[in-house]
């Protein structure tokens, strides 16, 4: 069972505890992602962070590196299909935990990641299992409350037709969606200048192609939300709301753990956790 790659905020008996996995291997990752959402969690909410180990790709850059990083997320995790343990106490298995542990579960990366609907059919048969959020449906759906029309900016150009077709996917009216435009840039990279820059050129073009809403189409631009909106107000002359998905799917499990859909807790929280 992994165990050192975990890292923690909120209060450890919060009534609402969330997974939030991180399917890259770059530590520093998890961390920046970690470090925007702790100022944000409500008092009686408590995050895990997890990142696997170094089998899995330092950075999520195509749907390769997502089968890839789902597989080693799951041996990593112990993650089998109820029944299916072998030689362990009923209740021990990493899928019990995973779904007796937790309110709710974010996988935190932009793309329609394998894991969400893998963890998805594994939990089938488990009572009250934790709703498993992916940040790419979590800012669309959130974007289409804000707005008519949205756009997707990103990391690299190969995730434009991708996108494209997971919109697709998502039964959304192609009137609603004014495309992707990448960066040039990877999950790992957006550090500095030159990455906020192309960020906002990227949003700035597809705010004229007339998106009323901008999508930050990678977990790693979650920090990046506050300054991006300021500046492309300035640039376009108006103002566009700017969603980072990290936040929206933690918001998401959150709701959805105060309607009852996701567990919650009282003291003792974590004891049936991965973080143990």
């Amino acid at each position: 069972m992994a165990g050192l790659y975990h890292d923690q905020f909120g209060h450890e008996v919060a009534k609402i505890q969330l997974l939030l996995i991180n399917p890259n291997s770059t530590s520093t990752f998890t961390q920046d992602v970690a470090r925007h959402l702790h100022p944000r969690l409500p008092n009686d909410v408590g995050i895990t962070f997890y990142t696997p180990p170094p089998e899995a790709p330092a950075s999520i850059d195509g749907p390769l590196d997502g089968i890839s990083s789902t597989a080693v997320i799951l041996k990593d995790l112990e993650l089998q299909p109820k029944g299916q343990a072998v030689n362990e106490p009923e209740g021990s298995s990493g899928m019990s935990r995973l779904a007796t542990g937790y309110s709710g579960i974010v996988v935190a990366c932009f793309s329609a990641h394998p894991l969400v609907p893998v963890l998805k059919e594994l939990l089938v048969g488990y009572d009250q299992p934790p709703p498993v959020l992916g940040i790419l449906e979590s800012s669309i759906l959130a974007a289409l409350q804000l707005g008519p029309t949205f756009g997707i900016a990103t990391t690299g150009p190969q995730w434009e037709p991708l996108f494209d077709e997971a919109v697709r996917a998502m039964g959304i009216s192609p009137t609603r969606y004014t495309g992707t435009k990448g960066t040039g840039f990877n999950a790992v990279s957006l550090h500095g200048d030159k990455p906020a820059e192309a960020l906002l050129d990227a949003s700035c073009f597809l705010a004229q192609k007339g998106a009323k809403v901008i999508i930050l189409g990678c977990a790693g631009m979650a920090s990046m939300r506050a300054s991006l909106q300021a500046q492309l107000a300035d640039r376009v002359g108006q103002s566009v709301p700017v969603i980072d998905g990290v936040s929206s799917a933690v918001d998401m499990a959150i709701g959805y753990a105060r309607m009852g859909i996701g567990r919650t807790f009282g003291p003792g929280a974590n004891e049936h956790s991965l973080a143990t």
